[in-house]
């Protein structure tokens, strides 16, 4: 069998490299959206297609949020029918702007201040975490799980989620990266 050319194995390890940040930039985008799994499966269809369009050593990340913010906003056009959030082309771009402005070192530290916030919850808060967005649970899904109410749920992530949020800002101020 074959070695795969050198160009697709880089092409490869840096998909694989960017998967966490393409899928926190699509969630950014689609907040509270059960479609995230969905635009990330069709943004890298888009972009294994559109591979050779790719000019090796420049940014990946760049190139692949701009595929991502165009399958994120068709995935809301397919929704205006339904009642899902909507963000409007100022709120997008602003997302995105927030997102170039970080170097990858900062999201790396971003993402660790988060994993070790997530673990000083306490065992159920980490549940309904890991369940919300590692399993892709949606809230009635979990609900029924636990027997608990979907309302319940939704205003306990929320506390959870500010409770994550303030520690991270607070780990990246301590660590003297930008929070």
């Amino acid at each position: 069998m074959e070695s795969p050319p050198k160009e697709l194995h880089e092409f490869v390890k840096l998909m694989i490299q960017h998967q966490d940040a393409l899928r926190a930039f699509i969630v950014s985008l689609m907040p509270g959206s059960d479609d995230v799994e969905d635009v990330l499966q069709d943004t890298n269809v888009v972009i294994w297609e559109k591979m050779n369009s790719y000019r090796a050593g420049s940014d990946f990340q760049a190139w692949a949020f701009a595929i991502a913010r165009n399958k994120a906003k068709a995935q809301f056009q397919s929704n205006r029918r339904n009642l899902s959030p909507k963000l409007n082309e100022k709120v997008i771009k602003a997302v995105c702007d927030i997102w170039y402005e970080h170097t990858p070192q900062s999201t790396v530290q971003r993402q660790r201040a988060l994993d070790r916030c997530v673990e000083s919850l306490k065992p159920a808060d980490q549940e309904l975490i890991r369940a919300r967005y590692n399993k892709g649970d949606n809230l009635e899904q979990h609900a029924k799980r636990t027997g608990r109410s979907a309302n319940g749920l939704r205003v306990e992530l929320f506390r959870v989620r500010d409770k994550l949020r303030k520690c991270v800002n607070k780990r990246l101020t301590t660590e003297g990266a930008s929070p």
